[in-house]
This record gives structure tokens, C-alpha cells and sequence, in this order.
């Protein structure tokens, strides 16, 4: 996948997924905001880590302030704010199938660890 377990010690400059999208008072509070905070981008940077490992950490982001290092940008203000009545588990599967539709189509953007699961995955089907 093209996100991570919450880490509770993990700091960051940056909101990180388990932040804005999966806690559902977060979503809402995006998917209510006003329109002075739109545009409204899902992001995502690279993470790199001492162990020569990375992740890319998402983020809902008002398009007005965006990530630096960006790896993925992409405007979801319809899809977060369309429907004033959608629940926080549709909006955030759509989220996460524009995420994960991304992981699977650039695996040049996996990292060393990420394709050994990949492998070890593909050999258990």
C-alpha cells in the first residue's frame, strides 16, 4: 500500500495521513471547510528514513500551501467537498483508490523493502 501503520512518535512538519484522512472529525472538518480553504490537494512526499527504507506520507492539504518534495499532487475538492451529505468512509475510499491506483501504477517509486513484500505477496497467490 501506498501508506503506513500510524506511528504515534513519528514527528513531521507535515499533517500525515492518519491525521486529516482516517480519523473521520478530520475528514468532515475537510469536507465542510470553507471555501476560502479551497482548493483542496491530496499530496504526498517522500519520507526517507536512516535505514535507507521510505515511505510517502499523504496528506489533504489546502492547495494554496502545498507540500515541498512533492511526489504526488492532485486537486480532490470535488471529491471532498462535492457532496455535503458523504460519509467519511466513502470519501475516504475514494481517497485511498486514488492513492493506492498511484502505488500500483509507478513501482519505479518503490522503495528496496516495499518490493520484497510485493514479491513475497505475488508468491503467496
Amino acid at each position: 500500500m501506498a501508506w503506513y501503520n500510524p506511528h504515534q512518535g513519528l514527528i513531521t512538519n507535515y499533517m500525515m495521513i492518519e491525521q486529516n484522512i482516517s480519523r473521520p472529525e478530520e475528514l468532515l472538518s475537510w469536507r465542510d471547510c470553507e471555501p476560502k480553504f479551497q482548493p483542496i490537494h491530496l499530496q504526498a512526499y517522500r519520507n526517507e528514513y536512516k535505514d535507507g527504507d521510505y515511505d510517502y506520507l499523504f496528506s489533504l492539504r489546502s492547495g494554496k500551501n502545498p507540500l515541498e518534495n512533492l511526489v504526488f499532487d492532485e486537486d480532490v475538492t470535488k471529491l471532498v467537498c462535492g457532496n455535503s451529505k458523504a460519509s467519511c468512509a466513502t470519501i475516504r475510499k475514494q481517497l485511498f483508490k486514488l492513492m493506492n491506483d498511484w502505488w500500483c501504477a509507478n513501482p519505479e517509486r518503490h522503495s528496496s523493502k516495499a518490493k520484497e513484500q510485493d514479491k513475497a505477496c505475488q508468491n503467496l497467490q
